[in-house]
């Protein structure tokens, strides 16, 4: 019995360690600095292709950006104006999106992704 309920624990435990799933995180409401020497739009533009990412201008201060890394991808749209800029889920390929849950790398993409907009408005 003490076999059956060790073995069980350690399924358990493999099932819990393969999880990758994660809600979405949109980021809303981050903050542009007011004395940038650049403009938003080329800023989060520059942040975009630092971090691999390709921006493509879709409308008046809106930025579609695409990434591939390996065979995942994913489409984010985003908005700002003169004092916050948003980062917001649209699609993904491979990334196990399922009801507002995504692979984890994702959330990193984005983070990452709005660090590296944020170091180019304070340049």
């Amino acid at each position: 019995m003490k076999l059956i309920k060790l073995v069980m624990l350690f399924v358990g435990a493999l099932y819990l360690s393969g999880c990758t799933s994660t809600a979405i995180v949109n980021l809303n409401n981050e903050p542009i600095v007011t004395n940038s020497a650049v403009s938003t739009e080329q800023a989060i533009i520059r942040g975009c292709k630092a971090k691999g990412w390709t921006a493509v201008v879709a409308d008046k201060n809106t930025i579609d950006a695409y990434i591939t890394v390996r065979s995942h991808k994913a489409h984010v749209k985003i908005t700002y104006d003169d004092k916050f800029y948003n980062i917001n889920y649209v699609d993904s390929t491979n990334l196990d999106y399922n009801n507002g849950s995504i692979h984890r790398n994702y959330n990193k993409w984005i983070y990452k992704l709005s660090a590296s907009i944020q170091q180019q408005l304070n340049q």
